[in-house]
């Protein structure tokens, strides 16, 4: 172990020489986030690389942030999975503290969203690997809470991977009575994908992440997520919104849509945890159905020079009317579709409750939103 001088990053080098983290030979940072920094290093000897994770220094400062860093790795150090990025090593170096990651090539499912839209073959290979992840992850008492596409990897072989458990939740009872990395009152996750329940509080378990994953599915299918918000309406409208608004039917913005198609994104985004898919799994066999109708061979669909047209039927003809592709609508001899309506009664400010029965909110977001923004969200949820 190195002796790093003060104020100098471990990540940086102390002598104008090779960067180091522990053992690790750094090549070049790959970005940054909340927690801190992601590096591409190379283990001497293997000549593999990987990716490292860093705490930056005002997060290592605080405790809650430093055990839920610390956590990810044992978290993630319990699984292996195809669909998973996988921990290798944890490095701790003075104060700071590295996570060794398995190093994905490739890109987020986010790049892809902002390059247009995915073929639907392939919409449906990103989340069977997302759906059989979090089953895995389930199945070991793992919630991730942040399913969002920047946490979904695809490599450049054509895997999917899911990452950044960095405030991911053990259910079992392996996590210290009183850790205050998970205690109840601690809201945390991205507003655009968040549960309703975990909205409310952070008891939450695997099937939030199954709504998390219901948005990200509606977004590949239909272009953007059943919910938004503008920069002025704040987190709290679309919190708002997970809670009160009935997302509307996709074949609204897709016309022709098939029917079953948005009856398994719909069920997947039920307000009451009961009402979804129950694991991973019942999901990923419901849409598998689906898939196996409308795309013969979507699970080869990522592979490098798949040819997505073999797997479309009628991909050459001309798109539907509102742009939707053949592929994605009823097939010949389908009973006439329903016509979704979607005319939502907005919802209504309610008589504003005195805050003593809102303990369990006190902690979310606090440096997110005004005092009416939060007095008004606690009491649209009692």
């Amino acid at each position: 172990m190195r002796l790093i001088p003060t104020g100098i990053s471990p990540a940086e080098p102390a002598d104008g020489g090779e960067r180091r983290i522990g053992k690790y030979i750094v090549k070049r940072e790959l970005g940054r986030g909340g927690m801190g920094a992601v590096y591409l290093a190379v283990q001497p000897g293997l000549g593999r690389e990987v990716a490292i994770k860093e705490l930056v220094p005002s997060a290592a400062a605080d405790p809650t942030a430093l055990k839920r860093f610390l956590q990810e790795a044992q978290v993630m150090a319990r699984t292996s999975h195809p669909n998973l990025v996988q921990v290798h090593d944890l490095e701790q170096i003075g104060a700071a503290n590295y996570i060794v990651l398995e190093f994905v090539r490739g890109k987020s499912l986010r790049d892809w969203l902002n390059k247009g839209e995915i073929p639907l073959p392939q919409v449906f290979a990103v989340m069977h690997g997302v759906l059989q992840a979090l089953d895995y992850a389930h199945r070991h008492a793992i919630v991730h809470r942040d399913m969002k596409p920047e946490n979904v990897l695809l490599s450049d072989e054509g895997n999917v991977k899911v990452a950044d458990f960095g405030i991911a939740r053990l259910t079992d009872e392996s996590v210290p009575p009183g850790s205050t990395a998970t205690k109840t009152g601690t809201t945390v996750g991205t507003p655009q994908y968040m549960s309703p329940e975990q909205v409310a509080s952070s008891k939450v378990d695997g099937r939030s992440d199954l709504y998390s994953a219901g948005i990200m599915f509606y977004e590949l299918v239909v272009g953007q997520p059943p919910f938004t918000a503008s920069d002025a309406d704040g987190p709290f409208t679309l919190m708002a919104k997970h809670v009160q608004a009935p997302p509307k039917p996709p074949s609204v913005s897709k016309p022709g849509l098939d029917m079953r198609l948005e009856e398994v994104i719909l069920k997947s985004l039920s307000k009451r945890p009961e009402d979804r898919y129950q694991n991973g799994q019942e999901f990923d066999e419901a849409m598998a159905r689906i898939a196996d109708r409308l795309c013969p061979g979507w699970q080869r669909s990522l592979e490098p020079g798949a040819d997505l047209s073999r797997m479309v039927p009628g991909a050459a003809g001309n798109a539907l009317p509102g742009g939707t592709l053949p592929s994605m609508t009823m097939p010949a001899g389908s009973p006439p579709p329903i016509q979704a309506v979607y005319n939502p009664t907005p919802p209504v400010k309610p008589v504003v409750k005195k805050a003593a029965s809102a303990g369990c909110m006190s902690l979310l977001v606090l440096a997110l939103a005004s005092a009416p923004a939060l007095a008004l969200l606690v009491a649209q949820l009692h």
